[in-house]
């Protein structure tokens, strides 16, 4: 056993290290962004109990780093068990193409159904476009979405769901397709469900900020499970960090 610790430290030790790091950094601009985008009322109270932003960056930032290192060093293992995690050392051009493509239209997706639809019927929406995204929103969902929320949901949960589903039907072997497409499906729906009480938040709680949470949220989640499943979890965090840049580009410049 200990062997086998040693082992997989010896291998996997500079891929935990970079989601301990990456989720201090993401973290702590998190929880930035977070204390900027409560109420003021919330924000005073906070305040007053002595959460300042530096305080919550720093909470933050050792949560986000946690998720990175223990979150990943399972999902590693159990990645590895199924088939699911790919030991490739370079970035090749046909993966590389691909994560670009979902990040494009990632991007876009994230915006244009605000500006052609939703932001006709909601107000709250609309509004949210008027102020530009600031510099720790921007860091944040480089960074944490792009690399701690990959590990958390793609590595982790859905290789566990597979792994569970696999499982039930007792099947020999890896998973195959339809149960990896069925942990795709539930992931991107806990990946949706996970952006809730902050949309509730910003935005307000109503039957279409959900439907609107779900479909952009976990529609495009699905995109990054299918990257991590047929060529790794780092064209996934390309994508996912791709989209959060392509997004913020159109606000900033065209919005």
């Amino acid at each position: 056993m200990i062997r086998a610790i040693k082992t997989f430290l010896h291998t996997y030790l500079k891929t935990l290290l970079f989601f301990l790091l990456v989720g201090l950094f993401g973290g702590f601009f998190t929880g930035l962004y977070m204390l900027d985008s409560y109420p003021a009322d919330m924000q005073q109270e906070l305040l007053n109990q002595g959460m300042t932003p530096v305080i919550l960056g720093a909470v933050t930032a050792v949560q986000a780093a946690g998720y990175g290192a223990v979150l990943g060093a399972i999902g590693i293992l159990i990645s590895k068990k199924i088939g699911l995690w790919k030991e490739e050392r370079c970035i090749s051009k046909r993966p590389l193409l691909s994560a670009v493509l979902v990040a494009v239209f990632g991007g876009m997706a994230i915006i244009l159904p605000d500006l052609l639809f939703f932001g006709n019927h909601i107000e709250a929406i609309r509004d949210s476009y008027a102020v530009k995204p600031a510099l720790p929103y921007i860091l944040a969902s480089v960074t944490y979405g792009g690399v701690i929320e990959e590990v958390m949901l793609r590595l982790f949960f859905m290789s566990l769901i597979a792994l569970v589903l696999h499982k039930v039907l007792r099947r020999q072997g890896t998973p195959s397709v339809p149960v990896l497409v069925a942990a795709n499906m539930i992931s991107a729906l806990l990946f949706a469900a996970g952006h809730l009480p902050a949309t509730y938040m910003l935005l307000g709680n109503s039957p279409m900020i959900l439907f609107r949470c779900f479909l952009l949220n976990g529609g495009i989640g699905l995109l990054f499970g299918r990257l991590f499943r047929k060529y790794g979890l780092r064209y996934a965090m390309l994508a996912h960090a791709g989209t959060h840049i392509v997004s913020k580009l159109i606000w900033i410049l065209f919005l």
